[in-house]
This record gives structure tokens, C-alpha cells and sequence, in this order.
């Protein structure tokens, strides 16, 4: 199977086209359904705009019982659990015809906090690597410090997503601030559809919408967010909160789903059963863009104050809208400057005050809504695609260029043209 997918590879029309950066990118992907494989499809289809780049390769990462069918970009597969799979991995991509490798790096993704299986790759790969880490977790353990120093030593550049975690890599990690890049978390360009035309299609028109989308799981704190309910319908009982996605794989035990189970009981104790509606199924992006549109207030209430990076919430300022949010990593950056409000973690009562704020006074909301998106233009995939493909040439233009050998010298005599081979006729 792999000398298949090698030999493909080589003969891959787009990729054989000199003179362009040919980037294989390890991740996971659709349509595994994971944040980050929703990140990685939508850097290739950025990246590749307008023919920039040529098409790219995926080396898919697979964990857990349940393997995926894919087509291209996707050209192998590694099992996370597997070490020699991600020897062949890299072994793979050493044989082929690709200038440059970006790994897309998040924990769980690649056998474990331990990652002996991306040691192993690391080791045995012979082209230049961009790392793209989407966590970073300041005072780390002696654990994740020497596997992100590792990553960092055997990577041309590391990127991150937040500049927060330029100075973490440096702080914590003794990571050279000369090896580092900052390119904000990509979103889609948001929708040019009104508000309550989408709010009709919805099935929401004539509410306010306060909005979550994403996997749902613990740790994204929405408990808090229900808990602010009531004081706020008091006031604005048009107020409807919907929160969007399924429940993340790895929160669902035995077939149990007990997060979103425990929401719902907390629901009904409160008494807010018509005011929290549920979508609960994998998002297509337009249906993320959709709902974006349609809100008036997002509210990420996420409980971990180091989330480093947030797709959801880059989303949501590309889209223009008023923030609410809990003062994590990302959101400390992202709503900077009055961008959004920033609330106390675990606190209803610090949530309700906060909308309670947006749906009395229209005109902060508006405020709110123009700074996002101002500021959101730097976000929208064209922008980060362009400082992506940069990245990648750049990196590819210092890659170690092979030593010219010893001068040869060659006879005169071995330099004139052979004889004319004469017919039998003649």
C-alpha cells in the first residue's frame, strides 16, 4: 500500500510542477470530524488560492476504533497508536516530491501527551518542517516542556495563533523568539444575508439570539451560561440562547452523552425550556456562518484559563459580533482594546450583568459589532492564507542547499563527439 501511494504521489499533476513549494501537511482531516481537521482543510483551500500553490498532500491521522474513508488530498494514513506508522510516514514523504512538511499540532492527536510515535517521525524526516501548535501550555510539566522543545529543535519555524504564546514559548519554554511566528486563527468571510432575514430562516425571527456553536463538552463552562438565563429573561424574555454543535467524541462514554444530559436537567430545574434550543449535529460552515449571522450576542464561558486558541471565537469576530466571554488566552487578545466584554470564569451572575449590558443599550452593541469587525478583517482566510504561503516559501528558501563535490577533471579526449555510425550499406 504505501509504494501505491508513493508512486501516486510522484505522479500527482499538480504536485510535479517545478519551481512551486509542495507542502504535506500531517493532521487530521475531514471527514474526521475534529476542530483541527476543519482547520487543516480550510489552510489548504487558503493557501492554494488562486492556483498560489500546488495541491498539496495529507497525511491523515487516525486514532480509536473508527477509521474514515477519504479521498485526495489524502494520500496515507497513520495510526496514532502505531510507531512504525509514523516511520512510514515519514519515509514517505522523504521519497516523494515535497519541499516542505507542516504539522498541525494539537495534544491527543498523535498517540498521547508522550508523542513517541512523532519523535520517531521527526527523527527519521529529511525536509524542512513548519509546526503549527494550536495549544500552549504555559508552566508546563517536565513532559509537554521537553516534547514542545522537541518539536521546536527538529521544526525551521514554529507558528502560533496567538502572540500570547510567543512569549509563553520563550518564557517557558526557552524557545528563540527568531524560530517563532504569529499568524492569526483563520475564519470565513461572514455573511452579507440580514440579520433577521436569517433569524426567519432559523426559526428564531423576532428573538434576540444569544449564540455558542462548537463540539460540546465539559470544560466549555455553557452550565454557567444557562445559570444566567433567568435573570436576563426577567428582563429580555425574547432572548432565546442556542447552542450549536454535537458532543465531542471523546465526551461520550459507553454511549452515554452526560454533559449535554446534565444541561438539559439543568434546564428544566430552572424553567428555561423554551428559552435554550439545542442543534445538536456536526456544523457544515454554512451552516456556522448562518448562525453567526443570525446572533446578537456570542458567548464563549469556556472554563480553562489558558485556552492559548479558539476557532469558534475567531469565528465570531471575523463575523462582526458582540462578544461575551471568559478572560482565557485567546479571548484576552482577541478582545483587546474594548473588542468584547470579558467576564469572570464559572460566574452566572458575571454573565447576565454582561448581557444584560448588550441587550439594554443597542448602541453598545453596535459599537461592539463595528470594533469585531474591523478588527476581523485580519482574520478572514484570504489574509491568513497569504501570510501562510510566505511562511511556507520563506522556510522553503532557507532549507539547507546540498554542497557542490570535488572538481572533477575530464580528458579532452573523453569530451569529443563519438564516431558516426556508418551503415552496413555504406
Amino acid at each position: 500500500m504505501l509504494t501505491r501511494y508513493v508512486d501516486s504521489l510522484k505522479a500527482h499533476p499538480l504536485l510535479a510542477r517545478a519551481g512551486e513549494v509542495k507542502v504535506a501537511y500531517l493532521s487530521t482531516y475531514p471527514p474526521r470530524e475534529c476542530g483541527i481537521a476543519t482547520f487543516c482543510e480550510d489552510l489548504i483551500h487558503a493557501t492554494g488560492g488562486g492556483g498560489a500553490f500546488p495541491e498539496p498532500v495529507v497525511i491523515a491521522m487516525e486514532g480509536g476504533a473508527r477509521y474514515h474513508r477519504y479521498s485526495r488530498p489524502v494520500v496515507h494514513v497513520v495510526d496514532d497508536r502505531n510507531e512504525k506508522d509514523y516511520q512510514a510516514a515519514a519515509e514517505f514523504i522523504n521519497d516523494s516530491p515535497v519541499d516542505v512538511v507542516s504539522i498541525q499540532h494539537e495534544f491527543g492527536i498523535y498517540g498521547g501527551l508522550e508523542g513517541r510515535g512523532m519523535y520517531r517521525f521527526l527523527d527519521a524526516l529529511r525536509k524542512p518542517v513548519v509546526t503549527n501548535l494550536h495549544t500552549v501550555l504555559p508552566q508546563p510539566d517536565r513532559m509537554t516542556h521537553d516534547m514542545i522543545r522537541a518539536l521546536a529543535e527538529k521544526s525551521q519555524r514554529v507558528m502560533v495563533m496567538n502572540p500570547i504564546a510567543s512569549q509563553i514559548l520563550r518564557r517557558d519554554y526557552d524557545i528563540a523568539p527568531r524560530k517563532v511566528s504569529f499568524i492569526n486563527h483563520g475564519a470565513p468571510s461572514p455573511s452579507v444575508e440580514r440579520r433577521e432575514a436569517v433569524k426567519q430562516r432559523l426559526g428564531v425571527g423576532g428573538k434576540k439570539v444569544m449564540c455558542t456553536f462548537g463540539l460540546v463538552g465539559a470544560g466549555k463552562g455553557l452550565e454557567y451560561a444557562i445559570q444566567a438565563l433567568p435573570q436576563v429573561l426577567r428582563r429580555h424574555p425574547e432572548l432565546v440562547y442556542l447552542i450549536v454543535g454535537e458532543t465531542h467524541p471523546g465526551a461520550i462514554r459507553n454511549g452515554a452523552d452526560e454533559y449535554r444530559e446534565s444541561l438539559t436537567r439543568l434546564i428544566g430545574e430552572l424553567g428555561v425550556e423554551d428559552s435554550v434550543r439545542f442543534v445538536n449535529h456536526y456544523l457544515t460552515k454554512d451552516e456556522i456562518i448562518s448562525y453567526l449571522a443570525a446572533s446578537d450576542i456570542y458567548i464563549t464561558p469556556y472554563i480553562n484559563p489558558h485556552q492559548i486558541c479558539s476557532g469558534t471565537l475567531a469565528y465570531a469576530v471575523a463575523a462582526g459580533r458582540a462578544i461575551i466571554s471568559t478572560a482565557y488566552l485567546h479571548a484576552r487578545f482577541l478582545l483587546g482594546e474594548e473588542r468584547g466584554l470579558l467576564v469572570d470564569f464559572a460566574s452566572a451572575p458575571s454573565i447576565s450583568e454582561a448581557a444584560l449590558r448588550v441587550l439594554d443599550a443597542p448602541e453598545l452593541q453596535a459599537e461592539l459589532e463595528w470594533r469585531t469587525r474591523a478588527y476581523g478583517r485580519r482574520l478572514l482566510w484570504a489574509e491568513v492564507g497569504a501570510r501562510y504561503r510566505n511562511l511556507l516559501r520563506e522556510v522553503f528558501s532557507q532549507r539547507p542547499r546540498p554542497r557542490p563535490g570535488p572538481a572533477v577533471l575530464i580528458p579532452v579526449a573523453a569530451l569529443a563527439p563519438p564516431p558516426v555510425a556508418r551503415s552496413v550499406a555504406q
